[in-house]
């Protein structure tokens, strides 16, 4: 779903969809007579009660866990680029020539990633080879370091911990490519809004319009909903995605404009 525009899918749930039900709403009353006038709207009337209430946790919860797994990824892509500043500032305690390898190694992290990885996660792709061959780079220049110094000692174990909180944030961003919605909780998702939907439908009211506005606009706060939940169910993918904002930053405030 992620390859299909939001638009569509906006339009396909919250205008095509609602226009079909009601449609098919005007084609019941015809065929049924009876229905507008509501012999069976005390049954009716119980079970919508108990299915509207079951079906509204259950799409409110979707769209709750989307929307925290959306919000928590954007926190991880503040933590890395939040390492990454501090890895470059905390190297003013070493040499000219170790300073300028911390800087370059800073820049080429922030330039992979924006460049190389959000590309690859918006295919789905569990991270990208450049981004991890600069990972093992750094990690290899921040192992040669030689210390002379006790201060340089010290802070080389600082930008060790901030290179090990570097490794975390961007491996925590990675497990987000794959997480999302379970197909399960979408198969209740559809069926739950068919129900619902069809138990509005059959409910039994004299005046045509205002049944048609009532089912209508179930449908399509139904359909809101869902959207929803389909813009924010892959944080790195879709319209609707994380923005590598924090990185960029990284590489404009350090003298390297994003490509």
């Amino acid at each position: 779903m992620n390859a299909v525009p939001i638009w569509l899918i906006g339009l396909l749930l919250v205008v095509v969809l609602p226009a079909l039900v009601v449609a098919a709403q005007v084609g019941l009353r015809r065929v049924w007579p009876a229905l507008r006038e509501g012999d069976h709207n005390e049954v009716a009337g119980f079970i919508i009660a108990v299915v509207g209430v079951i079906y509204a946790v259950l799409l409110g919860f979707v769209v709750i866990v989307s929307w925290e797994n959306f919000a928590e990824a954007e926190d991880v892509v503040g933590q890395e680029a939040s390492a990454l500043r501090t890895m470059y500032r905390d190297s003013v305690a070493f040499p000219p020539l170790v300073r300028e390898q911390i800087h370059a190694d800073v820049r080429d992290y922030a330039a992979a990633a924006v460049e190389d990885e959000w590309p690859a996660m918006a295919r789905g792709e569990p991270g990208s080879p450049e981004t991890a061959r600069v990972l093992d780079e750094t990690s290899e220049h921040l192992a040669a370091l030689v210390t002379t110094t006790q201060d340089e000692l010290l802070y080389k174990g600082i930008e060790a911990d901030r290179f090990n909180d570097l490794v975390s944030a961007r491996s925590a961003r990675l497990d987000f490519v794959d997480q999302g919605v379970p197909a399960v909780l979408w198969v209740a998702l559809i069926v739950g809004a068919a129900v619902t939907i069809g138990f509005t439908m059959i409910f039994g009211l004299r005046s045509a319009l205002l049944h048609t506005i009532m089912t209508g606009s179930l449908t399509a706060l139904i359909g809101v909903l869902l959207v929803v939940a389909l813009a924010l169910d892959h944080p790195f993918a879709g319209d609707v995605s994380v923005h590598p904002a924090p990185l960029e930053r990284v590489l404009v405030d350090f003298g390297r404009p994003p490509a």
